[in-house]
Formats: C-alpha cells, structure tokens, sequence
C-alpha cells in the first residue's frame, strides 16, 4: 500500500484532514457564539449559535394565503381552477414560479439586510429555505441551478450577486451543479422604478445564453414582482437549448 495518488492511504488520510477541518470550525464557531452571542435579526433575541433568526421567527414567517395560481402564484379568483386567467390565456417562457413568501412582510426585511446591508450569512440562510421549497425542489427533476446575471458594472457596485448566492446554496443544498447559462450584455434601467409595461421593455433582449446540455433548469432570483426578468430569462435559457424552465425567488412583491 502507497501514498501515491488515489490509494487506500491517501484516501484515508483525505478523510481523517476533512473530519479534523471540521471539528476545528465546529470549535471555532462555538467559540465565536460564546464571544459574541449573535441576536435574531428579526426580533433581536440572543441565539445559542450563529444563525440568523430564532426558532419562534422561523415558525412565524408567513406564508401565500387562500388558493394559488399553479403556474405564477397568483391569487386566484376562482379557487375551482388551477391557472389565473393570465396564465390560462397567454404562453410564458417560464414554467413555473415559486416563491417562499410575500415581500411586505417579514421575508423582505430577510431580503433587504441581504442585499442591501451585505447579509451574505442570511442570503445562505435564504438559499437553504429556497432549496427546501416543497412544491418547486424535485432535486431528480433538474438538471442544474443557475441565477439571473449582472453585468460587471451592477456587481462592482454591489460587490456580489445577490442571486448568485441563493442560487450556490439552493444546488449545495439539493446536490445539484450550479452554472452560469446566461451573461447580461448591456446596462439597463432599475425595474423598481418602472411600470409594469416598461419592465418587458427595459429587459428585451439584455441577456445571451451560453449554450449547453442542460434540459431541465432552476433559475433563482431574489424578488419577484411583475415576472419580466424570470420571463426574459427563461425565454433566453430556452433560446440556449433549456426545454424546461423553473423560477425560485424568495419573495414575491
């Protein structure tokens, strides 16, 4: 027995490093805990660990009330059918869009203090939930994750991706690859401050596939609001050989 290449010893060896890295970060992050008790984001109570809310506000986010488009998510006025008249009467590039829960509550402070204050930790917390999302995460259903790109500009500005972030975690979290399929090829207006029309308008053609294999593909995105930048997105993944589109974004304004 040798300690050249893949051998019984090197792999021991591998395995014994990786079990110590991690007791030393579990020991680590407790003596962090200990140091400098972290307080639930949401309602400021001390925590035990380092996590990002407490048991209680994890219990309480809310979730969609009432019946529910089966595509978009939309309230539905007639709970006997399974599409809003939107849906029902018009074809969309996007499949299906799931979000975790609405925005002017608790889900979009959760958003805000990832995106804006730099919250990289609850953008990982947000990516775990969005992996767990029951009624979108079939993980033998898909073949990758990928995220709605910036362009190199936003991200200098920002300093990351905020979509890219959930997206690494949601394909951690399932056991999926995580690729960058498309690339955002100009500037353009910020959507919040546009109507609803303008959105469509803003993002035509702002994004090129990179061509690949994959059939089946969970684009992750923040916010959901009008559906323009999942829609343009998908349409472009399906113009890069996607055939099956799914959005995920944790909240839905």
């Amino acid at each position: 027995m040798t300690t050249n290449g893949d051998t019984p010893t090197s792999c021991f060896a591998s395995r014994c490093s990786s079990r110590i890295r991690d007791a030393v970060r579990r020991r680590l992050t407790a003596l962090v805990a200990a140091a400098y008790p972290p307080r639930c984001l949401l309602c400021g109570r001390e925590l035990r660990s380092l996590d990002v809310l407490c048991a209680d506000c994890v219990t309480s986010l809310p979730a969609f009330e009432g019946p529910r488009c089966e595509r978009c998510g939309e309230p539905l006025v007639d709970a006997s059918t399974d599409l809003c008249l939107r849906c029902g009467t018009h074809a969309f590039s996007v499949d299906r869009i799931v979000s975790l829960g609405p925005y002017h509550r608790s889900w979009g402070a959760l958003v805000r203090a990832f995106k804006f204050d730099r919250e990289i930790a609850v953008g990982r917390w947000l990516g775990r939930r969005l992996a767990d999302a029951p009624r979108a995460l079939s993980p033998q259903s898909y073949d990758v994750v990928t995220y709605v790109p910036m362009t190199r500009k936003d991200r200098r500005e920002r300093g990351f991706n905020q979509a890219r972030v959930l997206a690494r975690e949601v394909a951690r979290t399932a056991h999926l690859p995580v690729r960058r399929l498309l690339v955002k090829t100009r500037e353009t207006s910020a959507q919040r401050l546009l109507t609803a029309r303008d959105r469509h308008k803003n993002l035509r053609e702002a994004f090129r596939p990179i061509p690949s294999a994959y059939s089946r593909v969970l684009l992750v995105d923040d916010i959901y609001t009008t559906g323009a930048t999942v829609e343009e997105c998908a349409r472009t993944l399906k113009r890069g050989g996607a055939e099956h589109v799914v959005a995920l974004t944790v909240a839905r304004a």
